[in-house]
C-alpha cells in the first residue's frame, strides 16, 4: 500500500473499479438497496486532494452522474498516515446504482457498488468502514469550496495548495502523438498547432538560430515551484510558466515573483480538465476565468496551453477569440512520467537542441533536481534562452507558408483548419 499511486480516476486496487462485465453480474441486493441508501466507491487515491479533484472533475464534466450523490473521503488505514484514501459516495434510496456505475464507466470514471453490510469493521489491521461516521478512526473529510485542486483545510485552517496534477495512462498516448506530429513539421508548426506558417530545420541552420525556451506547466506547488523559480533566477534564464489558475489563485505571491523576475505567465486553464469534453461555453469559461485570476496578480497572458496537450479545432478557435495564441512544445522531457532526474537529463541531451521548446512541470522534485543539468546541457548545445512569446515572435520573422497543419486531437473529430493569428504580445 506504500506504493499506492494517485490517479485522477479510480485505480484497480483493493476495492478498485469494476469492469462493465463484472458490474453486470452484481446481485440486485447490492445494486439497488430498497431499505437504505447505497454506497459507491469512486476510486482509491494517495492524497485527499487527488480524491476531491476526481469528484470535482465528475461534477464538472458529467453533473448528471453526480446529481444526488453525497461524497466523502475516508482513509484506507485510519491508524497510519499516507496509506491512501477512498472516494466514496452515498446514493439516495431507490436509485439504480448498477445502471449509474455503467454510465460512469462509460464516461471514463471509476465506480464500484459496495455492500456496506459486508464491509469489515475498522480495526488496526483493516481499512475503515464504508460509513465514515460509524467509527471515530475513519472521519469524513469535507470537500473544499468548489476547487478541483485545493485539498481540504488542515486543522489549523491552512489550505493545502501543493496538489500535483496526476496524468492518466492515456496521456502518454497523447504526448506520443504530439511528438510524432511535431517531427513531421518544422519548429513553429510543432509549437503552434493551427499556424499557417512554419520554419524548417534547414532554415534555422542557415540563420544560425540558437534560441530555446523553457516552459513549465501546472502548480504552483508551494515548495517546488518556488525553488524552480530560484534556479531560473540564479541562472539568469527567462522562462514561461503555465500555472493552473485555480491553484494559483491561492498563491498569488509566487506568480507576482515570476513576473517581477522577468518571466512570462501563460494560461493553462482554470482546472486542468480535459477541455475537449466540455461544451463551448465551459471551454471559454476555463480560459477566460484563468485569465481573470492571473491578471489579478499583474500577469498579461497571451499564450494558452491546453491541459494534457489535448484540443479540438473548436477549442483553438475559442482560444483565439479570447486573444490567446495556442501553444504546445517541441520536446516533452517526460518529467511527468519518469520522475527520475537522470532520465530527464538524458532525454533532453538526446532529443533537444537549438530551437527547442521544452515541456517541464513545476510540481515535481525530480524536475527541480534535474533543472540545473538540463540548463547546462542546453547551453552546451549553444542555446540562448528566451520566453516562449519572444521565441514565437522571432520565429515569425523567418517563417514561410506551411502545408495545411495536422491537428492532434487524440481521437477527437477533426474540423476545418483554423486560420493563423499572429501572437498578441503584452502591452
Amino acid at each position: 500500500m506504500r506504493h499506492l499511486r494517485s490517479a485522477l480516476f479510480a485505480l484497480p486496487l483493493a476495492l478498485g473499479t469494476l469492469t462493465a462485465g463484472t458490474l453486470a453480474g452484481l446481485p440486485d441486493t447490492a445494486a439497488r438497496a430498497a431499505d437504505g441508501p447505497s454506497l459507491l466507491q469512486l476510486g482509491l487515491f494517495q492524497r485527499e486532494g487527488d480524491a476531491w479533484w476526481a469528484w470535482d472533475s465528475l461534477r464538472r464534466r458529467s453533473p448528471d452522474l453526480a446529481d444526488g450523490l453525497s461524497p466523502a473521503v475516508v482513509p484506507l488505514d485510519a491508524r497510519r498516515q499516507g496509506e491512501g484514501v477512498a472516494l466514496r459516495a452515498t446514493a439516495p434510496v431507490g436509485l439504480d446504482v448498477t445502471a449509474l456505475c455503467r454510465r460512469m464507466l462509460g464516461a471514463g470514471f471509476g465506480c464500484l457498488v459496495l455492500d456496506a453490510a459486508a464491509l469489515p469493521q475498522a480495526s488496526p489491521q483493516t481499512s475503515p468502514q464504508a460509513s465514515p461516521q460509524a467509527s471515530p478512526q475513519a472521519p469524513e473529510i469535507k470537500p473544499p469550496a468548489d476547487s478541483a485542486h485545493v485539498a481540504p483545510p488542515r486543522p489549523g485552517g491552512e489550505t493545502r495548495t501543493d496538489v500535483a496534477i496526476t496524468y492518466p495512462p492515456e496521456a502518454a498516448r497523447t504526448m506520443a502523438a504530439i511528438e510524432k506530429s511535431g517531427r513531421r513539421k518544422g519548429r513553429l508548426g510543432a509549437v503552434i498547432p493551427d499556424t499557417a506558417l512554419d520554419v524548417m530545420p534547414a532554415t534555422l541552420k542557415e540563420e544560425g538560430w540558437n534560441l530555446c525556451a523553457l516552459t513549465f506547466d501546472d502548480g504552483p506547488h508551494r515548495v517546488v515551484t518556488r525553488q524552480i523559480l530560484d534556479v531560473l533566477n540564479r541562472e539568469k534564464i527567462p522562462a514561461t510558466y503555465f500555472p493552473v489558475a485555480s491553484v494559483a489563485e491561492n498563491q498569488g505571491e509566487v506568480i507576482r515573483d515570476f513576473i517581477a523576475a522577468g518571466h512570462e505567465i501563460g494560461n493553462h486553464s482554470l482546472t486542468h480538465a480535459d477541455l475537449r469534453a466540455m461544451d463551448p461555453e465551459a471551454q471559454r469559461h476555463e480560459i477566460a476565468e484563468a485569465n481573470r485570476i492571473l491578471r489579478g496578480f499583474g500577469a498579461n497572458p497571451v499564450l494558452f496551453r491546453p491541459p494534457y496537450g489535448r484540443y479540438t479545432p473548436d477549442l483553438l478557435a475559442i482560444a483565439r477569440e479570447e486573444s490567446m495564441s495556442p501553444v504546445l512544445w517541441t520536446v516533452d522531457t517526460r518529467d511527468w512520467q519518469v520522475r527520475d532526474p537522470d532520465r530527464i537529463v538524458q532525454h533532453v541531451k538526446t532529443e533537444a537542441g537549438t530551437g527547442s521548446v521544452l515541456l517541464l512541470h513545476s510540481t515535481y522534485p525530480s524536475t527541480l533536481n534535474a533543472l540545473p543539468r538540463v540548463i547546462a546541457a542546453m547551453r552546451a548545445k549553444g542555446c540562448e534562452f528566451v520566453t516562449l512569446s519572444e521565441w514565437i515572435e522571432r520565429m515569425h520573422r523567418i517563417a514561410t507558408p506551411a502545408m495545411a497543419p495536422t491537428l492532434v486531437n487524440a481521437g477527437a473529430k477533426t474540423g476545418p483548419k483554423v486560420g493563423d493569428t499572429r501572437l498578441q504580445t503584452a502591452n
